[in-house]
């Protein structure tokens, strides 16, 4: 089962088709999985904008559940995953630019951005190491990641990526 990023995650929400793929896989026991710098970077955007809207504040809790609840595995980000992020960073320090999953130049401020591919790193790292793929939106930063990994460890399978998944129709 692969890896959602949070360009994936962050679809999950109580009334969404993500949601109810989530509980059907929770259900056959075979839970989808985050990475812990996934949950890291929810919790962070939930809690920042509960601040000024009593909405997020509820759907914090409900993601709180959720994970409480077992209906997504939340990998953890291993010493092991720890030194290859920072060998990862080390070897791309910045973005690339391109592929974002929004149309255009992302609005969000270079500390922002920078903030959000020091996650990517993790989730990568964490992904890897586990043998799994990363489930993304944001081909173009996995793609840069994948290559990096492939540097690093020419031998091994590189970091595979696959689009979200898709809700059964009708």
């Amino acid at each position: 089962m692969a890896v959602w990023d949070t360009s994936v995650a962050s679809g999950l929400h109580p009334e969404s088709s993500l949601y109810e793929l989530a509980s059907e896989a929770a259900l056959a026991q075979e839970p989808f999985r985050l990475a812990a710098p996934t949950v890291h970077e929810i919790a962070f955007g939930l809690q920042r904008r509960a601040e000024a809207d009593a909405r997020f504040a509820t759907l914090f809790r409900w993601f709180t559940d959720l994970l409480d609840a077992g209906v997504v595995e939340v990998l953890p980000l291993s010493w092991e995953a720890a030194l290859l992020a920072g060998r990862l960073r080390a070897s791309r320090p910045t973005p690339p630019t391109g592929g974002h999953s929004r149309k255009g130049r992302s609005r969000d401020p270079k500390p922002e951005r920078r903030v959000a591919w020091i996650t990517d790193i993790q989730i990568a790292a964490t992904a890897w190491l586990a043998g799994e793929d990363v489930c993304t939106a944001d081909r173009g930063h996995f793609a840069a990641l994948s290559d990096a990994i492939g540097d690093l460890f020419p031998e091994e399978d590189r970091l595979q990526i696959v689009p979200p998944p898709q809700p059964k129709s009708g």
